[in-house]
Order: C-alpha cells, then structure tokens, then sequence
C-alpha cells in the first residue's frame, strides 16, 4: 500500500513539474515575436530611446516634471508608490485596460468592465521582492520618483503561460506607470 502511494506521489510530482516546465517553454516561445511587435510599435510611435533590461524588458520615461533634486533614484530593495495603467499588447496595446488603480479611467469604462472590486489607492511594493510581475521589478530600478514610465512585457516577463483573469495566457502587456514616491531601503 505504502508504496504504490509513493508512486502515485511520485508521478503527480513529474506530471507537476512537466506541466510547469512545459508552460515556461510554451510563454518563452512568444518572446522572439513579442519583443519584434514591440519594438516596432515603440519605433513607429517614436517612444525612444527607450532603455532594454537584461530580461529585455522595454522601458520608456516619457517625462518627469519633478527639479532633479527631487527625483530620487530606484534601486533593488526600494519601496516604490505609484498608479498604474495595465493593458494586454498584441501588435499594439488594447484600447482599454483591464486593470488600473486610476479612479478616473475605471470611471471612464463604464459598463465594459466591473470595476467595483478595484483598489484605487497607489501601490506601494519593494522592487525585487517578487511581490510584483517579474518585468515591473526589472523594469522599476534607474526610474526615479516624478517619472512617467511605459513599460512592455513578453509574456515570459508577466503572466507566462498562465491566464491571469481576463488576460490570456502567452500575453504581452503594456503598462504605464506614474512613480509617485520611493522611500530608499
């Protein structure tokens, strides 16, 4: 009895690790077609330069109207406040998000999308704790406070292979971000 319970065990594991394996390659196969949509949308929209993190996560500061000595600089271990717009991407973003904490643009969908259950107020996240999507904690350091940031994400860097409410799985995303405070850790 014992051991056909250990072999029962031991195949769910190899069947767990194989599906989880399988859904990593299944989002890593999108990312060469993403990151050409990608950088073809930034160009054509003329969002340069833009900076590519070593996970090639595209990031553009579109503007900052802080004074330099007010716009403190992101670093791994960071607190980090900020709103945020999320979008899916395909050859370009959707017309709608299907996330924001923006009060005003939840307002905005009407009866499109329930918002009810939104939170509106900022998020608040240590960069590189892994409380936030993998591109974000790539994408968030050498950002300074006042800035406004657009950041794309192939799947490999969002939700991967995983469908993560309305968002399907193997999705690039598109967010726009509004860095409101970093407290330096």
């Amino acid at each position: 009895m014992r051991r056909t319970l250990y072999y029962i065990l031991g195949a769910l594991m190899v069947a767990l690790v194989g599906t989880v394996a399988v859904s990593c390659e299944a989002s890593d196969e999108y990312a060469p077609k993403q990151r050409e949509q990608i950088e073809r949308y930034m160009n054509n929209n003329s969002l340069i330069p833009y900076r590519l993190t070593t996970d090639s996560v595209f990031v553009y500061v579109a503007s900052n109207n802080l004074p330099e000595e007010e716009q403190t600089r992101i670093a791994k271990g960071d607190q980090v406040e900020f709103n945020f717009e999320a979008y899916t991407f395909g050859s370009s973003p959707a017309s709608l998000p299907y996330y924001t904490n923006k009060e005003w643009l939840a307002a905005k969908l009407g009866d499109v999308i329930d918002t009810s259950w939104w939170d509106f107020e900022p998020m608040r996240a240590y960069v590189g704790d892994g409380s936030i999507i993998k591109g974000l904690d790539s994408a968030l350091p050498d950002c300074s406070k006042g800035d406004s940031v657009v950041v794309f994400l192939t799947s490999s860097n969002a939700y991967g292979g995983n469908k993560m409410g309305v968002v399907p799985a193997n999705t690039a995303l598109m967010m726009v971000l509004n860095i409101l405070d970093v407290e330096k850790q």
